[in-house]
């Protein structure tokens, strides 16, 4: 019998010289799951307003493109209704934002542990 409990995750990266950059996260332990409900992007400035895009997969580009988002600097969310597994992650993918700036993915829903 799992447990359903709340998620609230989010990691970050620090943009490279042309704005561009690309973190994931998502289970790492055998047995949870992740059901997002929504998933928010941001940069911590938007000189330049970043594109980003977000997959369900295991490598920006490698997985199932789950929304796109022309201010991914300003901020902007998505609603998601996938599951996500062991071996998987929500990857968040920006370019064109601003060189040196933090990005930062979140993803809120609930988890399902053993």
């Amino acid at each position: 019998m799992s447990t359903t409990l709340n998620l609230k995750a989010s990691a970050s990266v620090v943009l490279d010289g042309n704005g561009d950059g690309a973190v994931g996260i998502g289970p790492a332990l055998p047995g949870v799951s992740w059901q997002p409900s929504s998933i928010a992007v941001s940069v911590s400035t938007n000189t330049n307003e970043a594109q980003a895009n977000i997959y369900l997969g295991i490598a920006p580009g490698a997985g199932d493109l789950l929304a796109a988002t022309s201010t991914g600097s300003t901020g902007d969310s998505t609603d998601c209704n996938e599951t996500v597994w062991p071996g998987q992650q929500v990857i968040a993918q920006w370019t064109g934002g601003d060189p040196g700036a933090v990005a930062t993915m979140s993803v809120f829903g609930t988890r399902q542990v053993p």
